[in-house]
């Protein structure tokens, strides 16, 4: 499936080469894996320090997971939605067992994934492919996932999507705008390649925006990030958790928020993602023109930035 595309996700932790300054780390790292194009923003304390090609937009991919997770959560806190409801209020009778919070935390149990082997036919689509997708696994006859075990799949959130446009009665990017980019005073849209994918990858942002957006929600102060585990997530041992579209990994200092993403179609697009929160005020998003798979190169990165943007 992979040779159709990939969209990954982020782990966190062992550095590069030293460097002087974040940029130089991220730019050598990039290039490594392949990238042309790249473009960074890094904050502390939700100041932007370093930035090169900082508001170019970028496509997101799996990164997009975030600003729909963060759109359910809003609705929840509206009353609209609860983490409980089960899968069959919003989607009827024929959805599977599970929960919003299931699949927000791709537990409920839901596969294989059909998204795998038909994105690379979705390019240049304007409109999501949510209630197609949602179609497909509501006629399955039954589902390959366990319920209860971590399975991180697309599908989950183009229902998430199709739930989101049937609670709101707007179009996902419209009520996922006004709940989630408005709040934190930032700008985005769907990719014009990418827009079928729209709830799981297909979001498109510049990475000075991508930033900010994090750190209002996730920073100390944030609505998630004062509290992580206050909301819907879901242990994978070793002091690690997917929460809200990110990987929640316990360090000494707090928790550090991670979430890549990459595309990858053949004789087609390749685009990639990587951000991070780190628990001492620094976030760094980044995006780059290649589909970087190595969950240690991530760490690799990670863990090159922390080194020189955590105080001494």
């Amino acid at each position: 499936m992979r040779r159709f595309l990939a969209l990954l996700f982020g782990l966190c932790t062992t550095a590069p080469a030293a460097a002087s300054d974040p940029v130089t780390v991220f730019e050598s790292w990039a290039r490594d894996g392949g990238a042309g194009e790249t473009a960074i923003s890094v904050l502390l304390d939700g100041t932007e320090t370093h930035a090169v090609n900082a508001t170019r937009p970028v496509d997101l991919a799996s990164n997009s997971k975030v600003i729909t997770a963060l759109c359910v959560l809003s609705l929840v806190d509206g009353g609209a939605l609860r983490w409980d409801t089960p899968l069959t209020t919003p989607l009827g009778p024929d959805a599977p067992p599970g929960t919003v919070a299931e699949l927000i935390t791709h537990s409920a149990g839901i596969g294989r994934d059909s998204t795998q082997l038909r994105m690379g036919f979705w390019l240049n689509e304007e409109t999501p492919r949510h209630a197609h997708v949602t179609d497909i696994v509501l006629k399955r006859d039954s589902q390959r996932g366990t319920r209860g075990q971590f399975a991180y799949t697309n599908e989950n959130y183009a229902l998430l999507g199709r739930i989101i446009e049937v609670t709101t009665g707007e179009s996902y990017e419209q009520a996922c705008r006004a709940r989630v980019l408005d709040p934190a005073g930032v700008e985005g849209a769907l990719s014009p390649r990418f827009a079928a994918f729209a709830a799981w990858g297909g979001w498109r942002m510049a990475m000075a925006e991508h930033a900010a957006l994090l750190w209002h929600w996730f920073g100390p102060q944030g609505r998630v990030g004062r509290d992580l585990l206050a909301l819907p997530h879901i242990a994978r041992g070793d002091g690690m958790y997917y929460g809200l579209g990110m990987n929640y990994t316990a360090e000494a200092r707090g928790f550090r928020i991670s979430h890549a993403g990459a595309i990858s179609i053949p004789f087609g697009p390749k685009t990639g993602a990587y951000a991070v929160v780190y628990p001492f005020g620094a976030v760094a998003a980044t995006g780059y023109d290649a589909a970087v798979a190595d969950p240690a190169r991530f760490r690799d990165l990670s863990n090159g930035l922390e080194n020189l943007l955590s105080p001494r």
